[in-house]
């Protein structure tokens, strides 16, 4: 019986080399994996697979012998019979199951990553480095952690500093709403005098309009501009702090490629940018929506939309890919309960369908007062800004008051 070894990457390979160097009566005795590479003992004997051939091919064809069969013969014929069996299983049973076979619970945490929306190759890669010896639970809240800390966040700087802050995106994904809550938080901080809006939006229905209801009930100037030219007229008032957040029209995949925003008069101003993009969208979607603005120089990500992903986790795999770093996320309507700066650790508990809640960073800083504001506006424009989004706390006239009821939540 002719015995030979074979190293091959996988089954497949292993029986194309056999069945090349012994032909295609040699039988696999047995298979392991050693150092990542799949070895393989085969045997072949001519005479024996030649005998068992014949009776089996031929055995309708010749008359019947009343000779006693050798036990032995017999014996290695059930046994070929069955490595044969053994084989045919082996050619079915893939890769992959005996990867899961082999590593029980790195693949059932691969199985509760994709089941969560995360990309099966993503998870393969997190689960390959989970030790079997571990329990379930160990070894998923170190897989949730090693998650929480790949995903980039970034720290706004040009929030305290000041300067022109534009947000770019596809269309719907939020970016006005976004707008009044940054306009928002800033005011809350520094006072009605540190931020300006700024829209260039002339194509959507009342995208100025809704920007204007907001700045009449915050107490800040909205200027609609013609073109991006009209941007350079504006950066002086940039200065000392002052923030002048622009909203800009939302572009198709596309467009954006073929145009890139701002590119004429970025060399002759301070300009930085943010893309806004949704949760609900597929992560083939965003993928394309990420490419194709890369021409505009987005230096940070807003995640809109959270609450409405049915798979957050497809998302977050998206995020995991690409170098840019979140800064805000939003998960509601309201415009300012609803908007938190980039927290991973709840936005990979609320992928993984665990239950979730703020963490202490959060709740201290949605409950600590807001400080006062560095530059105190006149006595005659001081006014109590309301708390909660919907600004119905101040009075105004009827027809306002329908108006400004008709844009909320400003969902773009």
């Amino acid at each position: 019986m002719n015995v030979r070894r074979y190293r091959a990457r996988d089954m497949r390979d292993a029986l194309r080399q056999v069945r090349e160097q012994q032909g295609a009566d040699a039988v696999i005795l047995s298979s392991r994996r050693v150092d990542g590479v799949l070895e393989v003992v085969a045997a072949c004997d001519p005479a024996l697979a030649s005998s068992v051939t014949e009776s089996s091919d031929d055995a309708e064809m010749r008359p019947t012998s009343p000779t006693a069969v050798d036990p032995d013969l017999a014996a290695m014929r059930r046994e070929l019979c069955d490595l044969r069996t053994l084989l045919m299983r082996q050619q079915v049973w893939s890769e992959q199951d005996q990867w899961m076979a082999q590593y029980p619970l790195a693949a059932e945490c691969v199985e509760r990553l994709r089941n969560c929306g995360f990309h099966e190759k993503l998870a393969r890669s997190l689960a390959g480095s989970i030790q079997e010896d571990l329990t379930p639970e160990t070894a998923w809240a170190r897989l949730r952690t090693r998650l929480s800390a790949s995903i980039a966040t970034a720290t706004p700087t040009v929030l305290e500093r000041g300067g022109m802050l534009a947000l770019i995106g596809p269309t719907g994904v939020g970016k006005t709403t976004t707008i009044c809550r940054l306009a928002l938080r800033q005011i809350r901080r520094l006072g009605r005098d540190a931020v300006s809006l700024v829209t260039l939006d002339r194509q959507r229905v009342g995208a100025y309009k809704q920007l204007q209801a907001f700045g009449q009930m915050a107490g800040i100037p909205v200027m609609l501009l013609e073109s991006e030219r009209d941007l350079v007229a504006l950066a002086d008032r940039a200065g000392d702090g002052k923030l002048i957040l622009i909203d800009t029209e939302g572009q198709s995949a596309r467009s954006a490629a073929e145009r890139n925003l701002f590119a004429k008069v970025r060399h002759q101003l301070a300009l930085e940018t943010w893309l806004v993009i949704p949760a609900t969208h597929q992560a083939a979607v965003l993928r394309q929506v990420l490419q194709a603005f890369q021409g505009s120089d987005p230096s940070a990500l807003v995640l809109t939309k959270v609450d409405e992903a049915e798979q957050l986790g497809e998302t977050l795999s998206v995020l995991l890919e690409q170098p840019l770093g979140l800064v805000f996320y939003s998960d509601g309507q309201r415009i300012d309960e609803d908007f938190h700066k980039a927290d991973t650790t709840y936005l990979m508990s609320r992928a993984l369908q665990e239950p979730t809640r703020p963490t202490a960073r959060l709740i201290a800083e949605r409950d600590a007062p807001a400080p006062m504001p560095s530059r105190r506006p006149p006595e005659s424009e001081l006014e109590p800004l309301p708390r909660r989004a919907s600004f119905v706390a101040q009075p105004h006239p009827p027809r306002e008051t329908m108006v400004l009821e008709s844009v909320v939540p400003f969902r773009k």
